[in-house]
């Protein structure tokens, strides 16, 4: 049986004991030294704890105890800096090899690599500014202790707020658990981060401490939780000098305007023309240009985006129509463009019927709008349905975001009606699976995020869903 050796004064030390008595271990064996009768509770003696009364400083004594016990470690928990140096230097005499741990709450300098000094100081320290807001709460005696485990609380407010897991871009991290009502949630692809949940995530420090900046933020952080980049592809040889000169000045008000950090741009039928000429002119140092001369149509959109962590992708009508299936699969979200020139928009808006949607499109589309200074409006039509419920959800939106979002709600007139005309708007849409491909129920849908196609000539967001 392994045999541990723990020396112990104080009233810590104490409850330190109570506590290893709890855990009912029986694959060691635990010699306890004391010479303070107050450090021990001496009816927690039992067949796997053994009790020695002698003073711990005394080199001798320490040498005699090992020269009876074969000890694979050594623990020291002394009230005293004094006597915990003296039984530290004490044992090392006697046995250089031997793991030490050492509860030190002083600020010990100990060189020794067989030696782990626990500061009491820096863990209380931490354990306290944990229950401090908006201070990250890292895992102190789990992995490497160097911040790369940390909960975090969603805020309300917060961009993760109404997420699916598999529309957040976790490159060199991941979200590992949820925890909501005291219940833990296993984190996958479709389970969807509510305000106040706790999150586990998991990753290398410096992107954590990132990640909770972003989770904690306020509003105006797009296009994150996606990615950190925007990307436009454009076919030269399918669109006009007009219509290539206005995606890539929409590419660039986005760019400037929200918290994207790279622009690229990606070119496939490449010809000579004006466009061509300013573009290779153009050297914006967070613009990264790509001319394929040697494609003639996209191969695979999930090759072109690797490795780009793009937030949004950028594409126009004939494209988005074309490849709708693969940009589902990518869950990150598009834009297609629209008839009119983009710094001409004025309002954002969702239509909608169904409060799923709403959760999901509502604060995307305050936060982006916001940063493009866009007045953010919410049309809601349930013809069938009068739901207190949904009423009473569509009040806490708006109380949420401070009355930014203006709410239509008129079951007796469908906006598709009002507004298919209307093209100086920038659509939000629920981008799910009964979206790639158009039959008769859909086109007889009430559903009008099925109906997107009848403002086709807006510029449109659909936003990703498992």
């Amino acid at each position: 049986m392994n045999q541990i050796l723990l020396i112990l004064d104080g009233i810590l030390a104490k409850y330190f004991l109570e506590r290893l008595c709890l855990q009912k271990t029986s694959d060691y064996h635990f010699d306890v030294v004391y010479y303070n009768e107050d450090s021990i509770d001496l009816k927690l003696e039992n067949e796997y704890i053994n009790f020695i009364k002698f003073d711990p400083s005394s080199a001798s004594k320490l040498k005699d105890l090992f020269l009876k016990n074969s000890y694979t470690q050594a623990f020291i928990h002394m009230k005293d800096e004094f006597d915990a140096k003296a039984v530290y230097d004490n044992i090392r005499e006697i046995d250089e090899d031997l793991n030490i741990v050492m509860v030190d709450f002083w600020g010990l300098s100990i060189n020794d690599s067989l030696c782990e000094l626990v500061d009491v100081r820096s863990s209380l320290s931490e354990y306290l500014l944990a229950f401090l807001p908006d201070v990250p709460n890292f895992a102190q005696n789990i992995g490497l202790s160097n911040g790369e485990i940390m909960e975090v609380k969603i805020p309300a407010y917060s961009i993760f707020a109404y997420r699916h897991i598999s529309s957040i871009s976790q490159k060199r991290w991941r979200i590992a658990l949820i925890y909501r009502n005291k219940k833990i949630i296993m984190p996958n692809p479709s389970a969807m981060i509510m305000p106040n949940d706790n999150v586990l995530i998991v990753g290398e420090p410096s992107i954590l401490l990132n990640v909770y900046h972003k989770i904690k933020g306020a509003r105006g952080q797009f296009p994150a939780p996606f990615g950190n980049n925007l990307y436009l592809f454009l076919d030269m040889k399918r669109s006009s000098e007009k219509e290539l000169y206005k995606a890539y000045k929409t590419a660039n008000i986005l760019h400037s305007n929200t918290k994207s950090k790279r622009l690229f741009l990606h070119c496939i039928n490449v010809r000579l023309c004006s466009f061509y000429e300013d573009l290779k002119g153009d050297k914006k140092a967070s613009v990264s240009l790509h001319f394929d001369y040697e494609n003639t149509k996209i191969k695979n959109v999930k090759d072109m985006l690797i490795n780009d962590d793009v937030g949004l992708i950028i594409v126009d009508n004939a494209t988005f129509n074309k490849r709708k299936k693969e940009f589902y699969a990518l869950k990150i979200p598009i834009l297609k463009l629209g008839s009119v020139d983009f710094e001409d928009l004025e309002d954002a808006l969702i239509l909608s019927s169904n409060e799923d949607e709403l959760e999901n499109q509502t604060g995307l589309m305050i936060d982006l709008s916001k940063q493009l200074k866009l007045n953010s409006w919410l049309y809601y039509y349930e013809p069938d349905n009068d739901s207190k419920k949904l009423a009473e959800h569509l009040q806490s939106l708006s109380a949420l975001y401070k009355n930014e979002l203006k709410i239509i709600n008129n079951n007796n007139k469908n906006p598709i009606l009002e507004l298919e005309h209307k093209k100086a708007s920038l659509q939000f849409i629920y981008f799910k699976k009964e979206l790639m491909s158009l039959n008769v129920r859909n086109l007889l849908s009430t559903n009008l995020n099925s109906l997107y196609y009848k403002m086709k000539k807006n510029y449109q967001v659909f936003i990703p869903i498992s």
